[in-house]
């Protein structure tokens, strides 16, 4: 029986609702899509273990990576990995450490993307090709989530043409379905009985949530609703700021933050609204368009070529900064039902082709290709 090894203390370090912890939850998912493979679990940190209520555990090894003066931590974990390596002899080894690439006689499957990719050692984006060339060149795939990353990886090392894959790593579980009275119950709950538009994210006071909160005031103006606008999410350094920018507010009425919600419950929240408004930018989180398109919500999202990777026709798009646009937007999924109904139909035929099902299959095929 082939072995397939994972080394993943990127993720273990990642925080919830990333990419990378997406990855996390997902492992033994991937695993049971790959039952002709022993599965091996690396890591270096040496308090690890899995749930005891974990089903179908794979083998989970503890790379040393004794102290000393003189070597790095990653150099050292590097040549236990090595060491390892050689005895075992995987077919496969899919990293998601950059770093974490050791030149063995199997395959090597590199997962991550061109912000991790292309920086120096101490964090700095590269200017120029580095005159000493990265270790992981020597994977034989590398998996990034956009093709922006790899035209960016292809601008500094154009051979890398075939080694390259694009997978956008669509791990977000669905979003359950919810019936009308729990709707209704939802409403009373938190918008007064209202219909209400949300915004799921990250709770922060940077440009684009002043952006979004324009944009609500303008459409007050047009139509003079009282729909409310919910502001719900993970708090961040700025959430204390935004708030304080709330109370001099000329809606604050109709504005609630509600910091810090328990997942699943901003799940059903989600699936209740009557339109998520999600301002995107690089670095931003992408769960909450994964959650709009697996429940049919209705989206309004920042025009930019990641956003459209994803969500493709499943989203009403507006200009970065252009709070006309956003407003106007909001306001015509508000008004026709037509388009909203469209709208909606688009999210769910990019669903059949953007789920977590779907996602886990083709790395199992990428991986299954790479150990032939």
């Amino acid at each position: 029986m082939k072995t397939i090894a994972y080394f993943i203390d990127p993720l273990l370090e990642a925080p919830e609702n990333t990419l990378e912890n997406g990855f996390l939850e997902t492992l033994v998912p991937l695993f049971n899509r790959l039952p002709e493979y022993r599965h091996i679990v690396l890591s270096g940190f040496a308090d690890i273990s899995w749930e005891e209520n974990t089903p179908d555990r794979p083998e989970l090894v503890v790379l040393e990576a004794r102290s000393s003066l003189f070597i790095s931590r990653t150099q050292r974990l590097k040549n236990s990995l090595k060491t390892w390596l050689d005895k075992e002899q995987p077919a496969v080894l899919v990293s998601f450490d950059k770093d974490m690439i050791a030149d063995f006689s199997g395959k090597t499957a590199l997962i991550s993307s061109a912000d991790n990719l292309l920086k120096d050692h101490k964090g700095r984006a590269w200017k120029k090709r580095p005159e000493k060339l990265p270790a992981w060149l020597a994977a034989q795939l590398i998996s990034v989530p956009f093709e922006e990353d790899r035209q960016a990886i292809l601008g500094f090392f154009p051979q890398l043409a075939d080694t390259i894959r694009v997978q956008y790593p669509a791990l977000q579980p669905p979003c359950p379905t919810i019936s009308w009275s729990e709707q209704e119950t939802l409403k009373i709950r938190h918008s007064g009985g209202r219909d209400y538009f949300l915004y799921a994210g990250p709770l922060h006071a940077e440009e684009s949530m002043i952006h979004l909160l324009k944009a609500y005031s303008q459409l007050k103006k047009w139509l003079m609703t009282g729909m409310p606008l919910l502001l719900a999410g993970p708090s961040t350094e700025s959430t204390g700021r935004l708030q304080e920018l709330l109370k001099t507010y000329k809606y604050r009425a109709d504005i609630t933050v509600l910091a810090d919600i328990d997942p699943m419950e901003l799940q059903v929240l989600l699936a209740g609204t009557y339109l998520l408004n999600y301002p995107f930018q690089p670095g931003y989180p992408t769960w909450p368009l994964e959650w709009a398109i697996s429940s049919g919500t209705p989206l309004v999202t920042t025009q930019h070529p990641l956003t459209n990777e994803i969500c493709r026709t499943g989203a009403a798009y507006a200009a970065a900064g252009d709070i006309d646009a956003w407003a106007h937007q909001m306001m015509v999924l508000y008004k026709d039902e037509t388009l909203r109904s469209k709208l909606i139909e688009k999210e769910q035929e990019r669903y059949q082709e953007l789920n977590q099902s779907l996602t886990l299959d083709r790395y199992a095929a990428l991986l299954r290709q790479l150990s032939a």
